[in-house]
């Protein structure tokens, strides 16, 4: 359950401005019936008589209006631009920035106390209220909020902003991964066929793409189950997910299935945002060839990371019962991440020697398990590239980095 809420908060861009739209009504709710109670201890100059106090939050309404209609034009420029420069996946991730969320927030917080304080002021008691002084210091903020708002959208329009941003998003899965296989919450084992006769089937309830493995519902259930697709995989309604084995199934849903991918425990997709990053960087559109390169680079950090845990599936044991959640192989993520790029960009030498740097840099603290799958990708590379039609020069830099790549540290 708190996995599945963590993924619909972390992807979710509403939830924070909806807080804040709540808290615009409670703190309305506090100024209009306790405002008299804090007269004696709130400085005099934030109480104002109703006509006053009434053209403050008017005016006060009317320049927040200015402020976030500029701020929402910004932002379709930069959803724009997110779209068409990096990758429509990369569209999330400024949807679900902090600073954007919580700016967009205190504007509807101030919007809401003003509109909600304009229509009650007419209401109060007392001769004096307090709704004004509260407004003007919530404009004040939302102004602070805005300018930092605006820095904050010239730096997440920043190509090596979003690629360091991309990075970091999959190393903390890669972490949190690795360290509850250190604290013995999961081993790994290697990867095994799973045939029809060992279980009872489960089959997907619904199209999508496979967002979380729910191994918290284990508990002290007996049942083991043994899955047969991965974290990040695309099923139909009625494919086979799985199977229980070795006694009653239980009537629990393990994964959660959505409309998009989501890299709460799944790192591939964040390496896919940064090939398709890679891959627009070398399209003649746009012809960035030094953003394709960065890029590559920090696949094969993410790379070395996710290498240094061994080969096969995780298994979440109780002592009663085992669950299997199977695992992409390591030689399919190398292969997805690096032959698209070998596709659109042979034609650039620079760009594919990056794609050997990369390999080199995530063997570095590679676990022996995965060399076969680094060899397998390198001499992919090997085989598909002409090697004829470079220049002598070109092709002796190329096999220099090819080599490079296949050496492994001690």
């Amino acid at each position: 359950m708190l996995k599945r809420i963590h993924l619909m908060l972390s992807d979710s861009a509403w939830f924070v401005p909806f807080l804040y739209g709540f808290g615009g009504i409670v703190l309305t709710f506090l100024t209009q019936y306790f405002g008299g109670f804090f007269r004696e201890i709130l400085p005099e100059v934030l109480y104002l008589e109703k006509d006053s106090a009434a053209n403050v939050l008017s005016s006060s309404f009317t320049s927040l209006m200015t402020m976030m209609t500029f701020s929402f034009s910004t932002i379709l420029v930069v959803l724009t631009t997110y779209s068409s420069q990096f990758s429509p996946r990369t569209v999330n991730n400024f949807l679900t920035n902090a600073a954007a969320k919580h700016t967009l927030g205190l504007f509807i917080m101030t919007t809401v106390y003003g509109i909600s304080n304009l229509f009650l002021i007419r209401t109060a008691d007392d001769d004096a209220v307090l709704a004004s002084g509260v407004s003007v210091l919530l404009v004040i903020g939302s102004i602070w909020a805005f300018v930092k708002f605006i820095q904050t959208i010239s730096v997440s329009i920043q190509a090596e902003r979003l690629l360091s941003a991309l990075h970091r998003e999959a190393l903390a899965v890669i972490k949190s991964q690795r360290e509850a296989v250190e604290r013995d919450e999961v081993s790994i084992v290697p990867t095994r066929s799973v045939h029809a006769f060992e279980g009872q089937a489960v089959y997907a309830s619904r199209t999508g793409y496979i967002q979380l493995f729910a191994s918290e519902k284990q508990e002290d259930r007996p049942t083991s189950f043994e899955s047969v697709v991965a974290v990040g995989d695309f099923v139909a309604k009625g494919d086979l997910l799985g199977y229980w084995v070795g006694g009653e199934a239980d009537d629990v849903e393990l994964f959660q299935i959505g409309e998009v991918r989501s890299s709460i425990q799944d790192p591939a997709f964040v390496i896919e945002k940064l090939s398709e990053i890679a891959l627009k960087g070398v399209s003649p559109g746009i012809n960035d060839p030094n953003t394709a390169i960065h890029a590559i680079h920090y696949i094969g950090d993410i790379l070395r990371e996710l290498s240094r845990m061994p080969e096969g599936d995780f298994v979440f044991s109780n002592g009663k019962s085992d669950w299997h959640a199977k695992r992409k192989p390591l030689d399919a993520t190398l292969f997805q991440a690096f032959a698209p790029v070998k596709t659109y960009a042979s034609h650039d030498m620079f760009v594919m020697a990056s794609v050997f740097e990369a390999i080199r840099i995530a063997r570095l603290e590679a676990h022996p398990s995965s060399f076969q799958a680094f060899e397998g990708i390198i001499d992919y590379f090997e085989d598909v590239i002409d090697w004829d039609d470079m220049h002598e020069r070109e092709r002796a830099y190329l096999q220099n980095q090819l080599m490079r790549s296949r050496k492994v540290n001690a």
